[in-house]
């Protein structure tokens, strides 16, 4: 059911001042371009003034100071008073997770549940251990002595494998598997024999991991993703890997066995990092590089192999003047005034 909120409401709410006068009825959020008179919009800068007087939001966010004739909300900060009110509107956790087991649950003898949401056809096994407020949605498994902090959220079809653990407040979205089996192999006369994988994983405290993330279980020891770390969706985390506290890694990340990552880690789309490596704190690592060497703290790198961004983008822009400088490099040749022996294949790639 739509909620909706008169503007000097949400001022109290969000922390702003309200300017008295027009007291329009909020009902929703959207961009400045998507916005309609229900809709509360924010402004970042001066920069979008002029999206916004041409806005046909009801009213808006803005800085203090920033008056166009609108309604509006005066915050510090305009965007996260906009979270803010995102956070107003998200659907009633027990309306999509109802309390108490689905009779379709199947929750064993030997298993702790306490006061929580599980779904449909949900499986804790035996041992497990299930913190007061999680809520797990349908299809969800638990496996044997696997551990869930309390106030965990669990959505559709994501599987615990047995003995990991998860702190508390950790939200994992739809069909992410946390503990799989490290790709641990050894070559023998009749192909790949597998290295048993004993240990676990272990997600700390507000950890989010977006759907079909993969973290393998280490093979021994601990898989370790640090608390208030962010894993975008796809993301593959390999066996014995440990990341810090407060990363954010975007889609199809994949990092490769035994990486430390440390505290503040940021990765672009598709970054791969090869074995055993180390990215120092607070590093920064663009879309599709490939890491192949150690990380310095604070550094940011682009590109494959991954360079300090500033070298990598020198070679990028040296590469688009390359054929330019082959012509000329011809054209003096053919007036005789270039190197004698002409460029060979290899250096006209």
């Amino acid at each position: 059911m739509q909620q909706a909120w008169p503007l000097s409401e949400l001022a109290v709410r969000l922390g702003g001042k309200w300017r008295e006068g027009a007291d329009p009825l909020i009902t929703g959020a959207a961009s400045l371009a998507d916005a309609g008179p229900g809709d509360l919009s924010f402004v970042a800068g001066p920069e979008r003034l002029a999206e916004a007087q041409a806005s046909a939001a009801g009213a808006f966010l803005v800085a203090p100071g920033m008056d166009f004739g609108r309604p509006a909300i005066e915050v510090e900060k305009p965007y996260e008073a906009f979270a803010r009110f995102l956070a107003l509107q998200l659907p009633d956790p027990d309306r999509l997770y109802p309390p108490g087991v689905h009779a379709t649950a199947i929750i064993h003898p030997e298993a702790q549940v306490e006061a929580a949401s599980v779904g449909p056809y949900c499986v804790v096994a035996a041992g497990a251990r299930v913190g007061a407020g999680c809520r797990l949605g349908p299809h969800v498994t638990i496996g044997c002595d696997a551990v869930l902090g309390r106030d965990c959220v669990l959505h559709a079809q994501v599987t615990v494998r047995e003995g990991c653990v998860l702190g508390d407040r950790v939200v994992v979205h739809a069909g992410t598997v946390v503990g799989a089996d490290g790709f641990g192999y050894l070559p023998g006369p009749g192909g790949q024999v597998k290295i048993p994988q004993v240990g676990i994983v272990e997600v700390q405290d507000d950890v989010e991991l977006g759907a079909h993330v993969t973290i393998d279980r280490a093979t021994t020891g601990r898989t370790v993703i640090g608390a208030g770390s962010k894993l975008d969706n796809q993301v593959h985390v390999a066996h014995n890997v440990r990341i810090g506290r407060h990363c954010a890694l975007s889609a199809q990340t994949g990092i490769a066995g035994s990486c430390t990552l440390g505290n503040g880690v940021i990765t672009g789309g598709q970054v791969g990092i090869a074995d055993h490596l180390t990215v120092g704190d607070g590093a920064r690592i663009g879309a599709q590089a490939g890491v192949i060497k150690d990380v310095a703290a604070k550094a940011t790198m682009f590109g494959y192999p991954a360079l300090d961004f500033q070298e990598s983008f020198r070679i990028t822009a040296a590469l688009r003047r390359l054929p330019a400088a082959l012509a000329r490099l011809r054209a003096l040749e053919n007036r005789g005034k270039g190197p004698a022996t002409p460029a060979g294949p290899e250096q006209e790639t």
